[in-house]
């Protein structure tokens, strides 16, 4: 099988890239003549130089004669709402256009979204992909925009839409920094810490990407692929600390707080042209009480069984900090 991945160079995208690689497939990736490719130089790679805002020369080469586009790149944050829908929104609209002038036959389109674009849960049960969508910031409107438009193409295309939660793993670095403040004796949590969330490793993703690429079931379709079981944010940081060894104090922060810490860090990051991974999207999302999520209906079309609890999933990333020196013992 011929691939095109878009964000191969990211978190998520490199181990797609690795995956597909693994299983014998022919990779190709679109990326930025910019883009840091520590996770990619030495592989079997081809490589096509553009981005997503406009339909490239590069984007157009990569889709020639590819089985399947894996689209995963997007901008998580920045510095102008914009940004985000220039990016996640009409970036989908561009990449699926060129795959309607370049490679029409094309076997499946995987767009990568969130569960940001569904939003928090509005009672106490887990989201499922029936619910009405009611995203909460900029970063999640943007990619429910993205899935409107994937949908408007899904009679043209076989298209299918995945929307993971948080993801961690080998190579990330934004749930790692909870793992810096567990090993630094603390951890920040909402409210009580009795909010629920779904956390699932990047291994599991993968394998819901190639099942969303390769199922005859997925055309069409909209998956939340994450973990099986979801948790409270103690429950989340326990995991950490257990698997650091480390004693820590959960220290509760109210609502006003975050919202008051973040509100000034975007003051100072306009400031100085910088967007910190604190800011008032972050604190929206993190003062809601249910993140939670449903993947029966992955289970039941696509054969999808996530292989890695929060426990399992967590020891194993904090083992990859430590062999790497992002953690010390």
């Amino acid at each position: 099988m011929k691939v095109l991945i878009t964000g191969a160079n990211g978190f998520l995208g490199s181990h797609l890239a690795d995956r597909l690689i693994t299983d014998g497939h022919e990779v190709h990736v679109l990326i930025r003549k910019t883009s840091n490719l520590q996770w990619l130089l030495g592989k079997p790679i081809q490589f096509h130089y553009g981005d997503v805002v406009g339909i490239s020369k590069g984007l157009k080469e990569g889709l020639e004669g590819v089985d399947v586009l894996f689209h995963v790149a997007g901008v998580l944050r920045a510095r102008k709402p914009k940004t985000y829908y220039e990016v996640n929104a009409q970036g989908t609209a561009n990449v699926l256009e060129a795959c309607l002038e370049v490679n029409p036959n094309l076997k499946r389109a995987v767009v990568v979204t969130s569960l940001a674009a569904h939003g928090p849960g509005q009672d106490d049960r887990p989201a499922t992909e029936d619910d009405e969508c009611r995203p909460i910031t900029d970063y999640g409107k943007s990619k429910r925009d993205a899935e409107l438009i994937a949908l408007k193409y899904a009679g043209r295309l076989p298209v299918t839409i995945v929307r993971p939660p948080a993801i961690y793993g080998p190579r990330d670095d934004q749930v790692y920094e909870f793992f810096q403040m567990v090993r630094w004796g603390f951890a920040l949590i909402p409210g009580s810490g009795n909010g629920v969330l779904n956390m699932s490793h990047v291994h599991d993703v993968v394998d819901g990407l190639v099942l969303a690429a390769t199922s005859p079931k997925a055309p069409g379709e909209i998956f939340f692929i994450g973990e099986d079981c979801n948790h409270t944010w103690r429950e989340a940081a326990d995991a950490i600390a257990g698997a650091i060894d480390r004693r820590f104090l959960k220290i509760p922060v109210p609502s006003a707080l975050v919202f008051g810490v973040s509100g000034l860090a975007d003051v100072f990051g306009r400031m100085i042209g910088r967007v910190f991974s604190l800011n008032l999207d972050y604190a929206k999302n993190f003062v809601q009480k249910n993140w939670a999520m449903d993947v029966s209906k992955a289970r039941r079309l696509l054969g999808y069984s996530p292989k890695y609890s929060l426990k399992e999933g967590i020891k194993a990333t904090a083992s990859w900090y430590v062999d790497e020196g992002w953690l010390k013992e």
